[in-house]
This record gives structure tokens, C-alpha cells and sequence, in this order.
């Protein structure tokens, strides 16, 4: 039985499947919550994008979503890249969220422009340098390397229209959106997150109100599925105090 009258509905990282987050939705159930996970395209094994997708089409994807499931108002809760859809969408229409959760979200790009150049010309450099012998013979090593090190791997994993997908939406900046939403938030940050530091959750609480940042000791940027029972006492915490 639900005791709850808002459901939730769980925003997914970039390139993450749903079932990895369905351990955390068995935790909501649990305690008496509707839970949905939104499926985004491309994210799934046979769920390939039929062209290259801007913020606005995921937006678009979750808002078919909760019209499917007949869902009216909701609890949302976006890792990382679902963070990027749910603020677009509530700030659009925030008639559609109860209060907005979100972890490992770069609400603020996590690097300057100036270090932004400096890691796309290194990348360029660095992918022409494997087209040259010897590195030719270990062109596929060294590219996943200097991915790595310019902390291009989410980019490095895009295949097809995903490539150019990525780029469009890490290029739309957020925080007008954030300005325009007044729902309850809840930042819920890893303390080790390295790809977006703590430091960017600072600055977005200052930006989004009412809102509540919670550090959590020793943990990293995927906490939400690899320590759901973690995750989900935190959520669960914040959404009784705020009669929810």
C-alpha cells in the first residue's frame, strides 16, 4: 500500500541504464513511495537515438513520461546528467514537482572556459599524435588516456548521435534555470566527487531557493547506485522533514 500521495521519478546519469538505479527505487517502495525510473534514449541497449538530441528533446521525453504514467506532480530526483533535464523541465513547468533532488549535477560548468580550451586543444593534440608511428600501434590505449586525463570520458563512451548529443547538451548552461525555480531543493553531494566538486554544489545552493546542501563524507560522484541504502536514509530524511 503507498502512503504517500507524490511519487518519485528518477533521473538517470548520462549513459546509465535504469536498472542500475532500480536497488534505490525498491528502497522508496519500501517505505511506502511510488517510484519510477525514466529510461532516457540511448542510454538503453536497443533504445538508440533516431538523430542527435538537444536538453530540450530529453526534456521533452521526460515530460511524454509522466504523462504516460499519469503522474501530475512528483518528487524528482536527477544524478548528474538527470539533474541537467529535471532543472530545464521545472523551470519550465514547476507546477510538475513537489521539491527537487539532485547529486553530481554541474549546475556551473566544473572547469573554467580558459582550462576548457586547454583540455579540447590537448585532446585534439593528442588524438593526431596517434595517427603517427609508433603510436599508431597503440592508438586505442593512448586515446582512452588522454580522455581520461582531460576528463573527456563520458565523451570518450558516446558512440553515433550520442557524440554530438553530448556536446550540445554540456554546452547549454544552467543556471537561468536554476534562477527560475523557487520548489524545496536538496543537494545531496559526494565528498570525493571529482567530476563535479563540491565547490559547484556550493555555488548552485546560493543560486537555487529554498534550498538544502548536505555533504556526504567519502563518498564520490555514483553514490547514488552503488550505495543506494546510503543515498536513499538521506532523501528519505529530507523529505520527513519537510512533511513529505
Amino acid at each position: 500500500m503507498n502512503r504517500y500521495k507524490y511519487p518519485i521519478v528518477i533521473l538517470p546519469g548520462w549513459l546509465l541504464g535504469s536498472k542500475r538505479f532500480e536497488p534505490l527505487a525498491h528502497i522508496f517502495e519500501k517505505h511506502g513511495y511510488v517510484c519510477q525510473i525514466v529510461s532516457f534514449p540511448g542510454f538503453e541497449q536497443g533504445f538508440e537515438l533516431p538523430r542527435v538530441y538537444r536538453l530540450t528533446d530529453y526534456v521533452k521525453y521526460v515530460d511524454k513520461f509522466i504523462k504516460q504514467h499519469q503522474i501530475t506532480k512528483a518528487i524528482f530526483i536527477g544524478h548528474s546528467f538527470g539533474g541537467r533535464v529535471a532543472l530545464k523541465l521545472l523551470s519550465q513547468e514547476p507546477n510538475k514537482g513537489v521539491v527537487l533532488i539532485m547529486s553530481g549535477t554541474p549546475g556551473f560548468p566544473p572547469v573554467s572556459r580558459i582550462r576548457k580550451l586547454g583540455i579540447q586543444i590537448t585532446a585534439k593534440i593528442g588524438n593526431l599524435l596517434t595517427f603517427i608511428p609508433p603510436f599508431i600501434f597503440f592508438r586505442k590505449k593512448l586515446r582512452f588516456i588522454f580522455f581520461r586525463a582531460t576528463g573527456s570520458m563520458d565523451y570518450y563512451h558516446a558512440s553515433g548521435y550520442l557524440k554530438e548529443t553530448f556536446k550540445h547538451v554540456v554546452n547549454e548552461t544552467l543556471v537561468d534555470y536554476m534562477k527560475k525555480i523557487r520548489l524545496p531543493s536538496f543537494l545531496l553531494w559526494g565528498q570525493n566527487d571529482n567530476l563535479v566538486p563540491v565547490r559547484i554544489a556550493r555555488r548552485m545552493s546560493h543560486v537555487l531557493y529554498p534550498t538544502k546542501l548536505e555533504i556526504v563524507k567519502y563518498q564520490g560522484h555514483n553514490f547514488i547506485y552503488k550505495d543506494p541504502e546510503l543515498f536513499a536514509q538521506h532523501v528519505l530524511n529530507f523529505l520527513t522533514e519537510n512533511d513529505l
